[in-house]
């Protein structure tokens, strides 16, 4: 962008503001006087953002000669380089919302995208001054959907340039699903419908639908977008058809769209008028040449990165040598043939995701000729111009070419057969593992990296045993390298060499594309080169393949015949990227990106042999007449769902639709014709004629049961939303409101309007799609004009199953009643009355007792009449599960007498929408497969679950583990599980379905992860390639031998282990740590505290712990193995302790994980023990953590919290730096001495010393600081190796640091289940009521003695009780609600804002199933009671960079310091 320019007086001294984005640079100058612009520039930096500011001085010192100026950075890219110019940097979003206030009276919300970041900024208006007031910022953190990057990637997959997308998108006519996660995403779904002949405009303007929706859901996150709303940033800026398309979503009208002049400059305008506002104090007039010979100085451009371990791909030429030799690839040349010759074929075609490979083989498997080339958007036209040009060759030669016949493979694989007649067409990945097997006898495992997807296979004797294939994402694929080799101006097939070049490799983690681009910015700012961050990348791609696709931490399950395939193995540096880390030799085939062409060839060759009658692929001559005739978005008119099909015909009269989502699509013509009718009739017949217990169970649950007459008839409609727990109780609630003479009527059944109409409300970006859509569907019961909506909190129920622990609801589940209320509060938002009661029910008694309470209270209903209306409610409800059962046991039946088998497609109950499960279950009996649901199975409840290595607490989860054991038994059964995007128990629940099915019988289930992103096209070959493997299995005769489950936990800690292995106890907080260890220790066990895991272990969890596990268990499991790794201990004598509780959150599991993590990684005979006293799996025979040692404890914690407390109100006042650090490690030394020497009262006797100790440290609190808050997950909280030092960073930034207390979280798990056994009055055996009331007294003797010898200290204010914390919280999270932290979160919150405090920081790990709840669900009703407080959520996993979470804690910082200016 060329500068613009004004003049004015060099007396001056001007104001300049200087944006370094992800991808530009922009700077502005303003007029002193009125603020208006003088000179701007906007380029592209070409991520060297430190060239591009001494650019920028360079032309201001041309510019404006001897002018002097004050400068303000901002921007992701700028904050080292205003650290090191000593130049006030503020952040993005600080400085964005300063330049709106300075030139807007009134905003309601700004919209601002940049290259990689989105931002939402929410204003008020002060109601005494008038003034405009930020009321909260919102920043893209774990996803970077929705921004400049979304488009340039989109941009790139349709061949356009990016500055013709806007034209492009603009005449669009049709909006396609696109998921707007990230580009990553959108290409798996952009890449069909390209394939299918989609207009390219469509497709644009679909892209741009898909970022309105990801910003709008993403950040809003239930914060109302008042009106008018700004937009700004240059994807807005360069393309106002997505501000139309905004508009249009958010409902605005012209005069309620603001687009600042210069949108693209805001940011920097902003910086520049935070100076006056902001830094008058703090910024000094400068040249620009000052700064300009700072900037070139070589100093200023060393390295800020810790120096990491990451080598070179080889120490030597030799071994790179070695290397290139045995990889060599044989040359691909046409075998020309004679004149005269007559040549007979056979053609295999493999229609990729965005290639198109051909390979011609003979009747010997000798390869003639072959083509490999991109699609270009257009794969029929690229297929006929190179079967011409193969025509031609042969011609020119002489010779007569002869198909004899051909098959297709592939993305495009039913395209292509139907466009060309094939004769034959399979699978993409049998036919891989077909040309493996042509290479490679006995290969044992394929790993195919194509353009957009990846495919692992483990084989048996030629028989494929298992397939994994990436489920939505294509991150680590093919185009993901290429796409940044270009931005570095690196072409493809210069990769290698670049990435070989390297002596400094980057680590950049397994991130996907657009989070990548923030670490590859970050390494690029601190100096690595291009070779550097291609080093890096191709070490990414297979990291990403192990960790987030395969998922698999032990290599000898790989075997020792690995081949890998595809075209992006072509590439060297994956090949040796891939060797480096499985640490074994692979084999390359032979022509890697032509697999699945040669595998075709060869099956076709098979069958044609067996069937050489059936020819029918097109004549060679006919190709040049070839050409197709495209429809789009033709409504199919035979169901209400009205799918927007793609018809293409051909020219040889044949057609092809797609994106129908039933078979009824596939037929054309007029509904009212009477042959259409008769196909129509025809195929629903055949439809209906497979059993489909999905759709069986839906009718089940929504049909009205008979029930008793209503004593009274209440005039009164409630309204059930089609969602969650519903999807279970649905006969319970309506049968027993009905009964009670209410009238009762049900959310309609979901569509993508109804979730797109709740999307702006959703609170967390990251819950489940299920959860997502509660939000919509309580907006179709208020265009219902219910007169309520009923949504009650059950969190526990009485267990089904032969696990007692079975009773527990998951937390979203459980909890997303409670954020209905909070967020969306239909009373306020529409007037009608939310119902969103609490219930406990761990006995059917519970249950009876608290409806009747309820509807007393709330109806004025009599106790009978409830009681009678429960009756007929459960009637009703086990008849539903009887009937579904009878249908099941006649589905089982039926496959067994006929020899074939049906499939468990296991889920949770209410991914029983088919709107949720994609229309899975059709897909299987599409294919003539019968469904049954794992609820439908007779015998689940009696399944014998003892040997599960989890502790199975939730009913749903007992049904899927007991289907699985009843699959794995039976022939006439296979196993299929759903698992929904950011559900973090199906993590632990796959991994283990996995290893009972494989120990059981070997067979292998299918995992197929889903989304609101529309997958069919990725979902169907999945379903395929694991049905082709079934039917291979069944072909070869192989009966699956049964065994029985053995012991999940055969190592043991004995008794005897006592006094010989020493116990490694892994941090929470290094200091309870600490104390777990002294408590252990005091009942007899060698237990020593470990160091504070960071890298290493994060690098060692990332590895061994499924990657959907929450970030706490990695960093845990972590340390262990870090430590295990050290050589610091006697592996033959080491264990391991863990903590544990049973309930709903993933720690219940800890020990599962940990004891697969520690075979995988080799250390099979170190065993585990818990503070389980239980210890149901009988893991730790020799220890049982005894109520001395849980008092201790108890006792130990809170002086614990007290030294912490007093250390974050001294160290950052201390006159001495280190010396409030010291202090505090003496005092610990103290307390956990005297614990581990002489229990409570040598605890008590060293906290007096210890704080003693703490008066000593000498401090100056005469100027306080800014509090801010910490709260959230409490490993995260608690733990600096995992929370990236955030007290540290918030200290150094001028903050004073108010924790949450780890008693308190300790303390909950015992107080809110006795305040249900009291105030619930709960059918609980009496051992637990003593317990959980003994428990609760612990804590609060303990409480009472640190108070009285902490109060010495003059700091010392004795905290608020967890009863305390829970009155304030009731309104929000009641306190007997049990999921996470619970009430902790907002009660502190709450609790520390009526003190005077106003920012909070809720840090979780990213897809923590609680804080959905308990955090993010909670922060609209907190701003209701405290509009002016900043809470700021943070989600961590093991590849956030501290770059993203500095940028997000600037934006805080920068908030709070301009309040108090």
């Amino acid at each position: 962008m060329e500068e613009s320019l004004k003049k004015c007086s060099s007396e001056q001294v001007l104001t300049a503001g200087i944006d370094i984005g992800s991808t530009t640079t922009k700077v502005v100058i303003l007029d002193p006087e009125d603020g208006s612009l003088l000179y701007s520039d906007y380029r592209r930096h070409h991520a060297d953002q430190v060239k591009s500011v001494i650019n920028v001085m360079d032309q201001l010192r041309k510019t404006y000669p001897g002018q002097k100026f004050r400068f303000a950075l901002t921007g992701s890219g700028s904050k080292p380089i205003a650290e090191k110019m000593n130049i006030p940097f503020v952040q993005e979003v600080a400085a964005n919302a300063a330049a709106l206030k300075s030139r807007y009276e009134t905003v309601g919300c700004a919209v601002e995208l940049g290259g990689q970041d989105a931002k939402m900024i929410f204003f008020q208006t002060n109601p005494t001054t008038g003034a405009l007031n930020v009321a909260d910022m919102r920043m893209n953190g774990s996803c970077a959907g929705g921004t400049g990057a979304f488009i340039d990637e989109i941009a790139s997959v349709l061949r356009i340039p990016v500055t013709k997308f806007n034209e492009m998108a603009s005449k669009g006519t049709c909006v396609y699903d696109i998921s707007g996660r990230c580009g990553v995403y959108a290409k798996t779904d952009i890449q069909p419908l390209l394939n299918q002949g989609v207009a390219k405009a469509d497709i644009a303007l679909s892209a741009f639908h898909a970022i309105a929706k990801q910003t709008i859901g993403g950040l809003a996150q239930g914060l109302e977008i008042r009106k008018p709303v700004a937009f700004e940033g240059g994807p807005l800026t360069f393309n106002p058809t997505l501000v139309r398309v905004f508009a249009e979503r958010l409902g605005l009208k012209e005069d309620e769209i603001l687009i600042p002049p210069h949108p693209e400059l805001m940011v920097a305008m902003g910086a520049a008028v935070s100076l006056d506002a902001m830094f008058s104090e703090q910024s000094d007039a400068v040249l620009p040449s000052e700064l300009m010979a700072r900037m070139q100085d070589e100093s200023f451009r060393d390295r800020e990165t810790e120096k990491n371990d990451a080598k070179p791909f080889f120490a030597s030429e030799e071994e790179r040598k070695a290397f290139e030799k045995r990889h060599a690839k044989p040359s691909m040349d046409w075998k020309k043939p004679v004149s005269g010759e007559q040549v007979y074929a056979y053609l295999g075609i493999d229609s990729g995701s965005t290639t198109t490979k051909f390979v011609l083989m003979d009747d010997q498997e000798e390869i003639l000729w072959s083509f490999y080339a991109p699609n270009e958007g257009e794969p029929l036209y690229v297929a006929r111009r190179a079967l011409i040009e193969m025509r031609e060759q042969y011609k020119k030669a002489g010779a007569s070419l002869h198909i004899l016949a051909a098959g297709t493979t592939g993305y495009g694989e039913m395209l292509f057969a139907r466009a060309f007649q094939a004769e034959y067409h399979t699978v993409e990945t049998v036919a891989h593992a077909r040309a493996s097997e042509k290479y490679v006898k006995d290969a044992t495992f394929i790993l195919d990296i194509g353009g957009q997807d990846m495919k692992a296979m483990w084989l048996d004797r030629g028989i494929i045993t298992n397939i994994l294939v990436n489920e939505a994402c294509s991150s680590g694929c093919g185009s993901f390298l290429e796409n940044f080799a270009s931005s570095l101006n690196i072409s493809a097939k210069e990769i290698a060499d670049a990435a070989f070049s390297s002596q400094n490799p980057a680590v950049l983690g397994s991130r996907c594309t657009v989070f990548m681009n923030s670490s590859i910015i970050t390494e690029q700012r601190n100096g690595r080169r291009a070779e550097d961050i291609m080093a890096g990348l191709c070490r990414s791609i297979i990291e990403n393949v192990f960790t987030k696709v395969i998922r698999l931490s032990n290599v000898d399950s790989l075997g020792d015949r690995i081949v890998v395939q595809g075209g992006t193995f072509a590439n060297d540096a994956v090949l040796r990227a891939m060797e480096e880390y499985i640490g074994k030799e692979v084999i390359r085939a032979p022509y890697p990106g032509l697999m699945g062409a040669i595998g075709i060839a060869l099956i076709t060759r098979e069958r044609f042999k067996k069937n050489p009658e059936n020819r029918t692929f097109i004549r060679l001559e006919d190709l040049d007449g070839f050409s197709y005739r495209q429809e789009a978005n033709a409504p199919c008119p035979f169901c209400t769902n009205h799918c927007k099909r793609t018809i293409l015909t051909f020219s040889n009269g044949n057609s092809w639709i797609t994106n129908n989502r039933c078979e009824r699509g596939e037929i054309l013509g007029d509904p009212g014709d009477s042959e259409v009718k008769k196909k129509l009739k025809d195929t629903v017949q055949k439809a209906n004629s497979v059993p489909n217990l999905f759709r069986t169970r839906e009718k089940l649950l929504l049909r009205k049961y008979s029930h008793p007459e209503p004593l009274k008839k209440r005039d009164i409609t409630i309204g059930i939303p089609r969602v969650l727990a519903f999807w279970e109780t649905m006969p319970f609630w309506r049968t027993f409101l009905r009964t009670l003479g209410f009238h009762v009527r049900i959310s309609d059944p979901s569509t993508r309007k109804i979730y797109e109409s709740g999307l702006s409300a959703v609170t967390s970006d990251t819950v489940c799609f299920p959860a997502k859509l509660v939000h919509g569907h309580i907006r179709n019961l208020a265009e219902k004009g219910v007169d309520r909506i009923f949504m009650p909190a059950v969190t526990t129920v009485p267990s089904e199953n032969t696990e007692k622990t079975s009773q527990s609801m998951c937390a979203v589940v459980k909890g997303y009643p409670l954020v209905i209320g909070n967020s969306d509060n239909p009373e306020k938002m529409w007037g009608i009355p939310y119902d969103a009661p609490l219930f406990h029910w761990y006995t059917p008694e519970d249950q009876e007792h608290q409806l009747i309470h309820y509807m007393e209270e709330k109806f004025q209903i009599p106790a009978e009449e409830t009681k009678r209306a429960i009756r007929a409610g459960n009637q009703a409800q086990d008849l539903f599960h009887a009937d579904l059962k009878k249908k099941g046991a006649e589905v089982l039946k039926q496959a067994e007498e006929s020899g074939k088998f049906a499939v468990v497609l296991a889920s949770r109950p209410y991914q029983n929408d088919s709107l949720v499960n994609h229309e899975l279950p059709e897909m299987f009996t599409g294919m003539g497969i019968p469904v049954l649901t794992a609820d439908s199975l007779p015998g689940t409840e009696e399944e014998d679950l003892s040997m599960s290595r989890l502790d199975v607490v939730n009913n749903f989860h007992a049904r899927m583990l007991s289907s699985a054991i009843m699959a794995a038994e039976k022939e006439s059964l296979e196993y299929v599980q759903i698992v929904s995007f950011g559900c973090g128990h199906d993590a632990y629940l796959s991994d283990e379905i996995v290893r009972m099915m494989n120990e059981i019988s070997g067979k292998t289930p299918l995992i197929l992860k889903v989304d609101e992103s529309d997958i069919q096209g990725p979902l169907r070959i999945r379903v395929r390639s694991f049905l082709e493997t079934i039917i291979m299995r069944r072909e070869q005769g192989r009966k699956p031998e049964v065994h029985k489950l053995q012991d999940p936990y055969p190592v043991k800690f004995e008794k005897a282990d006592r006094k010989v292995k020493t116990v490694l106890i892994p941090n929470t907080s290094h200091a309870f740590s600490r104390l777990m260890a002294a408590v252990f220790s005091a009942q007899g066990v060698r237990a020593v505290p470990l160091e504070l895991g960071r890298k290493e272990a994060i690098k060692m969890g990332k590895r061994y712990v499924h990657n959907d596990i929450c970030f706490p268990a990695q960093i845990v499991i972590g340390e262990i193995l870090a430590a295990l790794n050290s050589g610091k201990y006697d592996v033959e004598n080491t264990a391991v302790g863990m903590a544990k509780y049973i309930g709903d959150c993933r720690l219940t599991h800890y020990s599962a994980l940990l004891r697969k993590a520690l075979d995988d990684a080799g250390y099979k005979n170190v065993p585990i023990l818990t503070n389980d006293d239980e210890d149901y799996h009988d893991i730790h025979p020799g220890f049982r953590m005894n109520m001395l040692s849980g008092a201790r404890i108890a006792y130990g914690l809170p002086m614990i919290d007290a030294l912490e407390e007093l250390l974050r109100k001294i160290r950052p006042y201390e006159l001495e730096p280190g010396s409030a650090d010291r202090a505090f490690e003496q005092a610990m030394d103290e307390v956990i001495n005297g614990m581990q020497q002489s229990g409570i009262r040598g605890a008590k006797s060293g906290f007096k010393k210890a704080i003693r100790i703490m008066k000593e440290i000498p401090y100056d609190r005469s100027r306080p600081r800014p509090q801010v808050l910490i709260v959230g997950e409490y490993l995260l909280n608690f733990h600096p190796g995992a929370n990236h030092d955030i007290e540290k960073y918030l200290e150094k930034n001028g903050f004073e640091i108010i924790e949450a207390r780890m008693t308190d979280v300790i303390q909950k798990t015992y107080f809110y289940q006795d305040s249900q056994i009291r105030e619930y009055h709960l059918n609980r055996p009496f051992g637990k009521k003593v317990w959980f009331r003994t428990a609760d007294q612990f804590f609060k003797m303990a409480h009472d003695l640190t108070d009285r010898i902490a109060s010495e200290h003059p700091l010392y204010e004795k905290p608020a009780r967890i009863e305390d914390l829970a009155k304030e919280s009731d309104p929000i999270i009641p306190h007997t609600f049990d999921a996470g932290e619970g009430t902790l979160i907002p009660g502190e919150i709450l609790h520390h804002a009526e003190k005077g405090c106003r920012t909070f920081v809720i840090l979780q790990p990213f897809g923590c199933l609680p804080n959905h709840v308990v955090g993010r669900g909670i922060s609209k009703k907190l701003k209701e009671k405290y509009p002016d407080a900043q809470i700021l959520p943070l989600d961590y996993d093991p590849d956030v960079s501290f770059a993203n979470i500095e940028n997000r804690l600037q934006m805080l910082v920068m908030n709070i310091k301009e309040n108090r200016e």
